[in-house]
């Protein structure tokens, strides 16, 4: 895949995209979005892939849109309709990151502001180094949030919480993050990459259709009833059952064994 922006390579079932304008902080341009969505295509169709890990190159994680990039949407005739098929676009982006039926991990590195971290919040783990930091400054800037922030974020660190960071637009410190509930680990910044990368080989070495179904099962049931919840719980019990993976991870715990699953 012949790509610019992002470094991707695939490694034993994981694959790694990480975001490679370190000299502007990572900050995403439109072919840097265009390159992400091919990434996520190809980790989506890829059946030797588990899980995908994000993180950035350098300092950052990303600082979000490329202003010098964005400001040119605003000027000319049809101006309107550019940035409107731009916030189309980052809400597509957002969706197939819900949607993908692998995991996603984000290695949060540094610095993740913008649509940085909103595309974090759409990735289903989030881990950081103790150097990262992170904030919503759309209102410094006369600007709007978008990719579900006001979905994802309330749900995440709490209703007050999310206010309070996209109000001020004050940044966030990793340890803050920690305590919220929006990063699930902080450790240290040499250790960040093995640690997404060993989360990823636990996740991936599990039942691939036992995680596609828990993961599509979070982004449900905060909108179902109790009923409703256990229902879709009782369907994909029978789903697994049904499943070869199923006889094979019977098997391998009476053989004493490590099950090899093939996602079926």
């Amino acid at each position: 895949m012949d790509l610019k922006d992002i470094l991707y390579e695939k490694q034993d079932g994981i694959a790694v995209a990480t975001f490679n304008r370190p000299e502007c902080l990572n900050a995403f341009r439109n072919a840097t979005l265009h390159e992400f969505q091919r990434v996520l295509e190809d980790v989506k169709t890829d059946d030797a892939v588990r899980a995908l890990v994000l993180s950035g190159q350098g300092r950052a994680f990303s600082s979000g849109r490329d202003l010098k990039h964005l400001t040119a949407l605003y000027k000319g005739k049809g101006a309107r309709a550019a940035l409107r098929k731009e916030v189309d676009l980052l809400a597509q982006l957002t969706r197939q990151l819900v949607e993908m039926p692998k995991v996603i991990i984000a290695a949060l590195n540094g610095v993740a502001v913008g649509i940085g971290i909103e595309f974090a919040l759409a990735c289903d783990i989030r881990i950081a180094s103790e150097n990262a930091s992170f904030g919503f400054p759309e209102v410094k800037r006369s600007l709007f949030v978008t990719n579900g922030v006001l979905y994802f974020l309330p749900r995440l660190v709490g209703l007050g919480r999310a206010k309070a960071w996209l109000l001020t637009g004050e940044r966030v410190l990793a340890q803050e993050a920690l305590e919220s509930g929006l990063v699930t680990r902080v450790v240290d910044a040499h250790q960040l990459h093995d640690a997404a990368f060993e989360l990823a080989q636990t996740i991936a070495a599990n039942a691939p259709l036992s995680v596609r179904l828990t993961k599509s099962a979070f982004w449900k049931v905060n909108e179902l009833d109790l009923d409703a919840v256990m229902r879709l719980e009782a369907d994909s019990v029978l789903a697994c059952h049904a499943s070869e993976d199923f006889v094979e991870g019977a098997r391998a715990f009476v053989e004493k064994r490590d099950p090899a699953y093939k996602g079926k």
